[in-house]
């Protein structure tokens, strides 16, 4: 049983999460680049391909982790070890099934991939052979890993990361050696597929030492009151989970159907770089779910409202310098600094659509802390359903749209892609932007929310200026200095995101009370960590 204070494994498990996604993120951007310099783009739009319809896979999870999680909460805090025994050996029997129910989906899957992969001359292997190697690595990924469940509902989390990281690195050094020595992509899957299932071997006795009692046998099955509780907390979050997969696979598969799959790997490394700054930036919002559902219970609705304002305005600052700095740092850096060719990069209309889908998900994670916080999630079930339903439309009548046949567009295949992409925030603005900031304004704080959306929408248009003055003159500041070393000129924008952005920032709020409180409540919750 853990007995650290809740405070204390807060700080540690989001402090080591933090730490273990920059290590995680860093290794993967290592092992991207040697994979495309030695495979090359199509191999990595196959894998981007192939990692996306197996997320759509991942739907047979349909939330359980967390309703496990939540189950587990009680039991853990009042030592009731044949609960937790019945909960884990139901875990375990459902991941079982989902990982038969994966390999499953891709046999079944098999026959349509010619309609999915297209123009990829270049690969040697075959491709239903990588696809079924996807798929077992996708399967087996679910065997063994179930007790992780029980180190995270026990305020252990930071241990699955340390382990995670470990694994991670190991798994990126030797697979970087298999592809830089033999050059062979089935080698790597086959050694891909045996870490997976050694890092979930790991987890698993880690936890069994930690907890014996789950090896215990003389323990039954979950009670009835167990039971329609678990099955109601997968209902709840299942909707969320589904929908939230659909929305993140979309674009790849879509852009896998209409476009070569040399576009899916070209678009997988802007994912790679956006998926890790949100993550990052997740982690914020996620590590203050705990603190606002602790005080939901004793504060008002109106110290609960300041405090999101606060967050908000916490989002909006980092959302105004990330996004300005995307948009005048991403093509230069993917084209000349890491993969150092124009040809694996996409025009800026598509870099400011994908900058503009990240804006929309950073302003949003306070509102996202406070459902979670408030376990809001049967009042906006339907949500995410249309949500994720608009999206697919959008995405398959925008690519018709913008790269039709007779398209006078000079770049039908971008202009395509520009399509898809803007389907997403299209879908997001329609659906999540103002759908769950009323839920929480609703239920939660109990009064109007005009006067979000009226400062939701000035934070927007800062921005948008913010990145409109950075990126010009940036431009116009290189053409005076005319610079001849792209690492200098890389170095020069750099550095003038860093003063821009944050520049705009100081003038519009530094007087205003809402940088003050959230300045103050920033840097107070670094010197508790710090002390901690």
């Amino acid at each position: 049983m853990n007995t650290n204070s809740r405070a204390q494994n807060s700080i540690k498990n989001a402090s080591s999460e933090v730490i273990v996604r920059l290590l995680t993120a860093l290794s993967k951007f290592i092992l991207r680049t040697v994979f495309i310099y030695t495979l090359g783009i199509q191999y990595n739009g196959v894998a981007g391909l192939f990692n996306d319809i197996l997320y759509v896979f991942s739907l047979a999870e349909l939330g359980i982790s967390f309703a496990i999680s939540f189950a587990l909460y009680k039991p853990l805090a009042v030592g009731d070890d044949d609960a937790v025994v019945r909960i884990m050996k139901f875990y375990k029997r459902v991941y079982r099934v989902i990982a038969l129910a994966i390999f499953a989906a891709g046999i079944l899957t098999m026959p349509f991939l010619k309609y999915l992969v297209k123009d990829v001359p270049d690969i040697k292997e075959n491709i239903y052979l990588i696809f079924m190697l996807f798929v077992i690595q996708s399967a087996s990924s679910y065997l063994f890993i179930y007790k992780a469940t029980l180190l995270e509902a026990n305020q252990q989390k930071r241990i699955v990361a340390y382990i995670n990281i470990a694994t991670t690195i190991v798994q990126v050094v030797f697979e970087s050696a298999i592809l830089i020595i033999f050059k062979e992509y089935l080698l790597y899957l086959v050694f891909s597929i045996a870490s997976t299932i050694a890092k979930n071997v790991v987890i698993s006795c880690v936890a069994q030492k930690k907890f014996p009692i789950l090896k215990r046998k003389d323990v039954g099955p979950l009670t009835k009151e167990e039971s329609i509780q678990i099955k109601k907390d997968i209902g709840a979050s299942a909707i969320y989970n589904v929908s939230n997969v659909v929305v993140f696979a979309t674009d790849t598969i879509v852009t896998a159907a209409f476009f070569p799959t040399v576009i899916v790997g070209i678009l997988s490394n802007y994912r790679l770089i956006f998926n890790t700054i949100n993550t990052l930036i997740s982690q914020l919002s996620s590590a203050t779910v705990a603190s606002i559902g602790n005080l939901a219970v004793s504060a008002d609705s109106n110290k609960l409202r300041r405090l999101h304002d606060r967050l908000g305005f916490i989002m909006f600052m980092i959302g105004n310098f990330v996004c300005a700095s995307l948009i005048a740092l991403l093509n230069p850096f993917i084209g000349d600094i890491w993969l150092r060719s124009k040809d694996y990069i996409f025009m800026m209309p598509i870099v400011v659509v994908i900058v503009f889908n990240l804006y929309l998900c950073i302003m949003q994670y306070p509102n996202t802390a406070y459902r979670n916080a408030n376990g809001l999630f049967v009042q906006g079930r339907i949500r995410p359903a249309i949500m994720a339903v608009l999206n697919i439309v959008f995405s398959v009548s925008l690519a018709l749209l913008f790269s039709a046949k007779d398209s006078m567009l000079p770049d039908a295949v971008q202009w395509g892609v520009f399509g898809i992409l803007l389907a997403t925030p299209l879908a997001r603005l329609v659906t999540e932007t103002w759908f769950d900031p009323y839920i929480v304004y609703k239920h939660v704080f109990k009064t109007s929310m005009k006067k979000y959306l009226l400062t939701r929408i000035l934070y927007f248009v800062i921005t948008v200026l913010s990145a409109a003055l950075n990126f010009f003159l940036i431009e116009w500041l290189l053409s005076v200095m005319q610079l001849s070393n792209v690492y200098l000129e890389f170095a020069v924008r750099v550095l003038c995101c860093i003063i821009i952005p944050n520049a705009v920032m100081l003038i519009c709020f530094i007087k205003t009370k809402i940088f003050k409180e959230s300045f103050e409540m920033f840097f107070s919750a670094l010197k508790k960590k710090s002390k901690k």
